[in-house]
């Protein structure tokens, strides 16, 4: 099983990620390229960032598969959102009109990096009372959640899933949040590493690398699971492992 990639900004001219169709399909052939078979695409719902509608990122993820299928790039590309949390955001889960990952009732939630802890933890919990599951992204940015192991493992025991980007499992996102994703990793406290990525250089697809890492240091159980595992069981068969 390649890599499944749970968190990426691929999709050309969407928000402050790919900003054209060449640079999208260089960000795919390195994905597969670093051993990736699948890669959701997950565009910001963001003020100033881009807040494109369902039908815009399934169109847009229709279209980039098909121009990667005339590259000969041998990758699937699946749907997604990034939404930063907001009064509008909770609307949109209540409405039942988000775009989860796939099929599935998962979304994708990120936070202001200097959130505090009481916000992070309600909000949380206000999607939770919707048709929705929140997986929170990268928490390795976030100060105030960094300063409390425990206050991530209340998190899980809400039913929030974690996400942590690659570059920050590597070093490549600096020391702190290597230390701080180094903590999460001991604990057992990420269910997902995802890329992050936004172009084909600085913040390109890259998870061999990372790989490596878990593999070395956290065995191959809980490597696989970061890496494929988990994104196949909770997105692509659903909570039941059905």
């Amino acid at each position: 099983m390649g890599f499944i990639d749970m968190h990426s900004h691929v999709l050309p001219n969407m928000d402050d990620g790919s900003h054209s169709d060449e640079q999208s399909l260089e960000m795919l052939r390195i994905a597969y390229d670093e051993g990736t078979d699948v890669i959701y695409a997950t565009p910001h719902n963001m003020p100033g960032k881009g807040r494109p509608s369902p039908e815009q990122v399934y169109a847009a993820v229709d279209r980039l598969q098909n121009l990667a299928d005339d590259a000969g790039i041998p990758i699937q590309i699946l749907p997604g959102t990034e939404y930063y949390f907001r009064e509008e955001v909770m609307d949109i889960f209540e409405e039942d009109r988000a775009i989860p990952f796939g099929d599935s009732e998962y979304v994708l939630v990120e936070f202001d990096p200097m959130a505090e802890r009481n916000y992070i933890r309600n909000s949380l919990r206000d999607i939770r009372g919707t048709n929705y599951i929140p997986v929170l992204a990268h928490i390795e940015r976030y100060v105030k959640a960094m300063e409390d192991m425990e206050f991530v493992e209340g998190l899980q025991k809400l039913g929030v899933l974690i996400q942590v980007n690659a570059a920050s499992v590597t070093g490549d996102n600096g020391w702190k949040a290597k230390a701080d994703t180094k903590k999460l990793l001991k604990r057992h406290l990420v269910d997902f590493i995802g890329t992050d990525a936004h172009n084909n250089s600085s913040r390109a697809p890259k998870m061999a690398k990372c790989a490596d890492i878990l593999y070395k240091k956290y065995g191959s159980e809980y490597a696989e699971e970061l890496l494929f595992g988990n994104a196949e069981y909770y997105f692509m068969k659903g909570s039941d492992g059905q």
